[in-house]
């Protein structure tokens, strides 16, 4: 397999055919440590010192979180294997056809702006490293996102595993000079053991968020696994490559942060641990947007094709990484910090669709060939679950009465996917579990 146009996938969001079957499932383990070796996560174990925990609760936040989310990940790309289908495509015989627009439309939304948030860091990255001005840095980060998601899938895939060595060989280097840091500083007791209880839920929530969060991209990069695929495997391997990624990435951002470094932008902190050697950094910065960007445009796309729109998927693909770029270099710092909180804020929808979508696999839906218009139930429980949370979300843009009563503690996430499982187990108590199906 090349990079060649001879390999541009051409399958949009139809079923894939057995004929077109195949893979293995520790692909999966490359994609997602690939797609979370990056600065995103880095920034997420920062987090915890601003909020003022100290080293030792960040850091166990930083596992906790990240067990608990890489679960729900690797739990949805395991009922979601042997289909054939992209993730919201698949879900549609849970939610029906229509009745699946809100969340595909929410989806693509938050992908993109996803992509647009990461390609600024990525141009930023390109132009320090290189001296270009901001403009040709840009077109060189928009070209090669571009190129790699208009290619599709089986680019994807061997993309993320080839930098999967380059982003950890890049990471290694920041890690060694980040404890070197640490063990030379003298940190107080404050920076090392400091805890309070709301900020603790609050970075756990964070972590949690950010690993889950890829939940409704699982099956888009394993529908072209073989139908008997080892679901087991899926899991294992989406797990690990997700649990471990992050976990390491959140932990060195976590050290940086107790450093006193989390007021310092991006690229500031890196040029501070690595002093001369901060170009390696800086390259894992640019890496990092390549293999996080190639899953959120082409998810993105999926998406957007999920609303029944008559686009070919390559095109589509073009179009949205190209405007996803445009928007990342007209984008003023404070229009990013005000996108940046909103699609934080939305994010709060997807604890609620893995609590469906995971009921309604042990229920059997997935296993339909049939799809309704509209799964009334399954809406029910995803805008009971988004009312019932609102009094517990912590946000910039909004924060909840219990949420301030528990000091800023959010625990909205968890509450969202319990709401939703229960109410829609509820809604469908009478339906018996199917066998899982090979294919439609």
């Amino acid at each position: 397999m090349g990079f060649g146009l001879k390999n541009v996938e051409r399958l949009g969001i139809e079923q894939v055919s057995p004929d077109q079957r195949k893979g293995s499932p520790k692909q999966l383990f490359f994609l997602w440590w690939s797609a979370n070796m990056g600065m995103p996560p880095f920034l997420v174990g920062l987090l915890g010192p601003i909020l003022g925990l100290g080293l030792i609760p960040s850091v166990i936040g930083v596992l906790v979180g990240n067990l608990l989310a890489s679960t729900l990940l690797a739990s949805t790309a395991a009922v979601s294997t042997g289909y054939g289908l992209a993730q919201m495509p698949l879900v549609r015989r849970i939610f029906g056809r229509r009745g699946n627009y809100l969340p595909a439309a929410m989806n693509a939304v938050s992908s993109l702006g996803w992509y647009i948030v990461n390609t600024t860091v990525g141009g930023e990255a390109i132009s320090t490293v290189t001296h270009l001005p901001l403009l040709p840095s840009y077109v060189i980060m928009i070209a090669v996102q571009l190129g790699i998601v208009y290619l599709g899938h089986d680019v994807i895939h061997r993309f993320e595993k080839v930098m999967a060595y380059f982003q950890a060989a890049m990471f290694l280097a920041l890690t060694v000079s980040a404890i070197s840091h640490l063990t030379s500083a003298k940190l107080g007791a404050a920076a090392i053991s400091g805890f309070s209880y709301g900020p603790f839920l609050i970075f756990l929530a964070a972590v949690a968020s950010y690993s889950f969060s890829w939940a409704p991209y699982a099956s888009d990069y394993g529908r072209y696994l073989p139908a008997e695929a080892d679901r087991r495997r899926v899991f294992i391997n989406t797990f690990a490559g997700s649990f471990l990624a992050c976990t390491w990435t959140e932990l060195v951002g976590a050290m940086a942060g107790a450093l006193g470094l989390g007021n310092d932008s991006t690229i500031a902190i890196v040029k501070t641990l690595m002093g001369g050697y901060a170009i390696l950094a800086e390259l894992a910065i640019i890496g990092g947007t390549a293999t996080a960007n190639a899953l959120n445009s082409y998810t993105s796309t999926m998406s957007l094709l999920s609303l029944d729109l008559p686009f070919l998927r390559p095109y589509a693909a073009a179009a949205l990484a190209a405007v996803g770029g445009v928007l990342a270099y007209a984008s003023s710092s404070n229009l990013l910090t005000l996108y940046n909180n909103f699609l934080l804020l939305i994010s709060y929808w997807i604890a609620p669709w893995i609590g469906i979508v995971l009921v309604g696999a042990w229920k059997g839906r997935l296993s339909r060939s049939s799809v309704e218009a509209v799964e009334g139930s399954a809406l029910v429980a995803f805008v009971a679950a988004l009312v019932v949370i609102i009094p517990f979300v912590d946000t910039s843009i909004y924060e909840g009465p219990i949420a301030k009563a528990m000091n800023g503690g959010d625990i909205s996430y968890y509450l969202g996917l319990v709401v939703a499982a229960v109410v829609y187990a509820l809604l469908n108590r009478s339906a018996e579990r199917a066998p899982v199906a090979a294919s439609a």
